[in-house]
């Protein structure tokens, strides 16, 4: 069975106003004032909260930097869908799968405890066959364990289907999971990334080129 597992920041869903407007307010707790510059933070949420948190405060105490982490996550996790959506094209996609019984899921290194409600509360995510968010397995991506534990609950055949994400990890993870990969070019990626040395099966520069992947 053919399929499709997406990632979820950058790729499936636009959290980027929710993410840095909880990085503003973590700052301005903090005594820091900031801009809610969208273009610039959203280069980081690739690469997770800690380089968030890092682009405010610099190199901190490990257990400074864990407790502004904890608090980052905390605030973010109360504004979690206030300003995030599907991007444009997705919705259609995500009705083309469903229609073509195309099976599709979600692995994301986004914290499992923020990654599910987001997409409980995304009336177009119902179907969802699997999420596999951070902390459901000991490796992370780039390494391809997250992928593998989605190919397993959903049951698709990887070398027939495709991981979507819009970083260089999610293509390491995909290859290395034995799926096809396609590199997203509508998200985050910052003017230093190069997406043709990514080595991805396929770039894609609208989220509805997914739909020509599976004609």
């Amino acid at each position: 069975m053919s399929g499709v597992l997406f990632d979820l920041d950058g790729t499936l869903v636009d959290t980027s106003i929710d993410m840095v407007l909880a990085l503003q307010s973590l700052a301005k707790e903090n005594g820091i004032g900031i801009e809610a510059d969208f273009v610039k933070y959203r280069e980081l949420i690739t690469y997770g909260s800690r380089a968030l948190v890092t682009s405010i405060f610099g190199e901190i105490d490990k257990n400074e930097l864990s407790r502004l982490q904890k608090r980052y996550l905390e605030i973010y996790e109360n504004c979690l869908t206030q300003n995030t959506n599907l991007f444009n094209g997705m919705k259609e996609v995500i009705q083309y799968l469903d229609s073509n019984q195309i099976s599709w899921g979600i692995v994301t290194n986004k914290p499992v405890f923020l990654a599910q409600p987001l997409v409980e509360n995304m009336p177009e995510l119902q179907n969802c066959k699997v999420l596999v968010g951070g902390g459901m397995t000991e490796y992370a991506k780039p390494h391809p364990q997250p992928i593998l534990l989605a190919i397993e609950k959903s049951q698709i055949k990887p070398e027939y289907s495709w991981y979507i994400g819009d970083a260089l990890t999610d293509i390491q993870a995909g290859r290395s999971a034995g799926m096809k990969s396609a590199g997203a070019l509508w998200g985050y990626i910052s003017e230093t990334d190069n997406p043709n040395l990514w080595s991805a099966d396929k770039l894609l520069n609208h989220p509805t080129e997914i739909l020509n992947l599976f004609k």
